[in-house]
């Protein structure tokens, strides 16, 4: 595929080109879906790897049935991947070796005034350098961009999309644990992480979090601890003081939650989410057992069903922060072998004024 938009602008702005990222609850024209590849995560998947398969199928079809999905797949795997997820969800063959797109892909910001897209893409060193090659992760941003005929601003900053969550009103929520970690931008401050994060995506003011030191995969993304559910409300994820470590950094992240303030200067509304014990974990370390790395799409919220007594206390929650949405639990826990669920595995793609339909997919 040649690339012709891509390019890295110095002198973008988002803010001052009247551009934003949405929130996750505004209207979408899609929603972009990895797929797994065993090779790079045989380790994780291993002799699962056909039930891995089999749930995202589920999911794919699930968010086909409120909006459009895009699977974006390993290009050989692309005919597995459109046997799994059937006619409704459209599959294409890229360079991308791994599912956690939203980690990798571009991240489309809109102009509310233009009813204008476009998307920014930032550095991917696979989570700190934990993984090699990811040569087509790298550049995923500029396929997807392609793809979808927008035009691509690039950042030489490291940064993954789980790493932080927006109000779509100019706050920003992420973790130390994370944007801080010597192992992805080892040569910028604080300071410079914040000018970057309010250029490329127009925010205006970041809230920190201490994160989880001890989340070994993604060294503590976000969308494992907290999401914005409308401004000044905040899903989060609750741990259960047997929890020993776990639950001694939730609190401290939920302690930093309560004492922040939006850019309007409101404290936030937190409703917790319950943590779902005893799920089968397939004796993985690295299994994602939270119900917080979740989706939306328009008209519901998407999340994983373990199986367990919680699942219904979630769907409560959900039910509390989504009032207007349909709210989906699928049995879909062999995903969450790979360290992360649905929230990991996509990219939301936004409506372009009242239009749904994507360029490149009319």
């Amino acid at each position: 595929m040649t690339m012709t938009n891509s390019t890295t602008h110095d002198d973008f702005d988002a803010a001052s080109g009247g551009w934003r990222m949405p929130a996750e609850w505004e209207p979408m024209a899609a929603t972009w879906l990895g797929w797994p590849v065993l090779a790079n995560r045989e380790m994780l998947w291993g002799e699962h790897y056909e039930s891995v398969c089999e749930a995202f199928g589920v999911l794919a079809r699930c968010i086909a049935r409120y909006q459009r999905c895009i699977v974006a797949a390993h290009a050989p795997l692309a005919e597995q991947a459109q046997a799994h997820c059937g006619p409704t969800v459209h599959v294409v063959p890229l360079a991308v070796e791994d599912n956690w797109l939203r980690d990798c892909g571009p991240i489309m910001l809109v102009n509310d005034e233009r009813a204008a897209q476009m998307a920014v893409g930032f550095r991917f060193n696979a989570w700190g350098e934990k993984y090699k090659p990811y040569h087509g992760c790298a550049r995923l941003a500029d396929d997807i961009a392609t793809l979808a005929r927008l035009p691509l601003a690039r950042s030489r900053m490291v940064l993954e999309g789980g790493a932080f969550h927006v109000d779509g009103r100019g706050t920003l929520l992420t973790t130390e644990s994370c944007l801080l970690n010597p192992n992805r931008n080892p040569g910028m401050t604080r300071g410079d992480i914040e000018a970057e994060l309010r250029r490329m995506l127009g925010v205006h003011k970041i809230v920190w979090l201490p994160g989880n030191v001890h989340e070994t995969e993604t060294d503590g993304h976000i969308d494992g601890i907290a999401s914005f559910i409308a401004p000044g409300r905040v899903l989060f994820n609750a741990a259960d003081p047997d929890q020993g470590e776990y639950f001694r950094a939730m609190r401290e992240n939920r302690r930093a939650l309560a004492m922040a303030t939006d850019v309007t200067g409101r404290h936030f509304e937190i409703l917790d989410l319950p943590v779902p014990r005893g799920a089968e974990n397939f004796g993985s370390e690295r299994f994602c057992d939270i119900y917080s790395n979740y989706i939306l799409v328009n008209g519901a919220v998407i999340s994983t069903a373990f199986g367990v007594p919680q699942d219904e206390d979630a769907r409560l929650v959900f039910q509390r922060a989504f009032p207007d949405r349909v709210v989906e639990l699928l049995p879909i826990t062999p995903i969450s072998l790979g360290g992360g669920a649905t929230h990991c595995s996509t990219q939301q793609h936004p409506m372009q004024g009242n239009q749904l339909q994507v360029a490149g997919f009319d």
